[in-house]
């Protein structure tokens, strides 16, 4: 459900931008007792499965296993797609890195609980989990709650018309805010190296119905910091 909006922006100099059971209880009488022979029961159940796990070893704290265990509900196939994937792996390394919370050995990951995985066709679109960091000097858990997604475009077309300024937006039903939001053009990577442009391109056609020139497309990355590897985070925490 996409609506094509055109906002009128009055820009001096148009730079740059960032994209971002109540019941009643009954007694009832006990029949009466019949004299039987002695028998054995026999039970018939099992203990419940134990969660699925896996352990891993950090570099930087080589000496302290990590445990990943899989809430309830979570799938096998699930689970080893989440330890598998690039969005894990890759906050594994932001831990580790020179800026990260593991790398000065003041903190320690003891445990990962994967929460939730949402899966768009073979590839991980969302993914939940707990991550258990301790403050080695005040012992205490520092709040750790992760919800990754994989990369994303966004594209801002300026439409000029009589020396007013437009700017292209599509009208979105979004679930999670129970509203229709207007926003810019978007949409996810097929993976962690897809083709940025490309997609920007493409969701542009799919969405507005407008045809880009891939050579027309200016790339405004390059205006981030590189800390971040030209990348916005919308919401760090």
């Amino acid at each position: 459900m996409t609506y094509l909006h055109l906002l009128q922006l009055r820009l001096l100099q148009p730079s740059r931008a960032t994209i971002s059971i109540a019941g009643k209880i009954t007694t009832l009488p006990s029949p009466p007792r019949q004299s039987r022979p002695p028998c054995c029961r026999m039970s018939s159940g099992s203990d419940p499965s134990p969660p699925l796990s896996h352990t891993l070893t950090l570099p930087v704290q080589p000496g302290e296993p990590v445990h990943v265990v899989a809430a309830p509900g979570v799938s096998d196939s699930q689970f080893r797609s989440a330890i598998d994937s690039s969005l894990f792996k890759q906050w594994l390394k932001n831990l580790q890195s020179e800026t990260g919370i593991l790398s000065s050995g003041a903190g320690t990951l003891k445990r990962v609980l994967i929460q939730g995985v949402d899966m768009f066709g073979s590839r991980i679109g969302f993914l939940k989990f707990k991550a258990d960091i301790f403050d080695k000097e005040t012992g205490k858990k520092v709040p750790g709650i992760v919800f990754a997604r994989g990369p994303a475009v966004a594209v801002l077309i300026l439409l000029d018309s009589d020396g007013v300024t437009y700017a292209v937006l599509t009208e979105q039903a979004r679930v999670p805010v129970g509203r229709f939001v207007l926003e810019l053009p978007a949409g996810m990577l097929d993976d962690d190296k897809g083709d940025f442009v490309g997609t920007a391109v493409r969701e542009v056609e799919e969405e507005t119905g407008i045809q880009l020139n891939l050579e027309d497309m200016v790339d405004l990355t390059a205006f981030l910091n590189p800390s971040t590897g030209c990348r916005v985070i919308p919401s760090p925490a």
